[in-house]
């Protein structure tokens, strides 16, 4: 088991999600350490450094533009559930699971893990969020 949170570190994560669900690039990389890095099991994606992350969330991961994150902890380490837009339903659907690592007052990496089939049911977490859902309770 990890250490709580202090005030700091729960600012960071704070100001990660008001970047990341209103996908702001400059606030993100804000919070990054310049060498950290960005996973995204099963594929075979390592991205190291500001421009390689931005780069990519700019381009091909501008899908998750307009994502809400509900906060989850995830073997210790501070995470979130990241639900897509779903243009079909006008809702959200399962993307990723996040799991970040924070060090020094800034995030050294994020992978988001993406077999939701298999993670979402163990954080007890909806395969599916409403347009209007504001609020969720956190996963266990």
């Amino acid at each position: 088991m990890s250490d709580p949170l202090d005030e700091e570190q729960r600012k960071l994560l704070e100001r990660y999600v008001a970047a990341f669900e209103g996908y702001d690039m400059a606030a993100l990389t804000a919070l990054l350490h310049e060498d950290a890095i960005m996973t995204m099991p099963p594929f075979d994606l390592w991205l190291t450094g500001h421009d390689d992350i931005t780069g990519f969330m700019t381009t091909l991961g501008s899908a998750c533009e307009g994502s809400r994150l509900i906060p989850v902890q995830v073997n210790g380490l501070p995470g979130f559930a990241q639900y897509k837009p779903d243009p079909e339903t006008g809702g959200f659907t399962p993307w990723a699971v996040q799991v970040l690592e924070i060090s020094d007052g800034g995030l050294t990496g994020f992978h988001f893990f993406l077999d939701t089939k298999r993670w979402f049911p163990l954080f007890d977490l909806p395969l599916h969020l409403e347009a209007e859902s504001d609020e969720i309770e956190e996963g266990a």
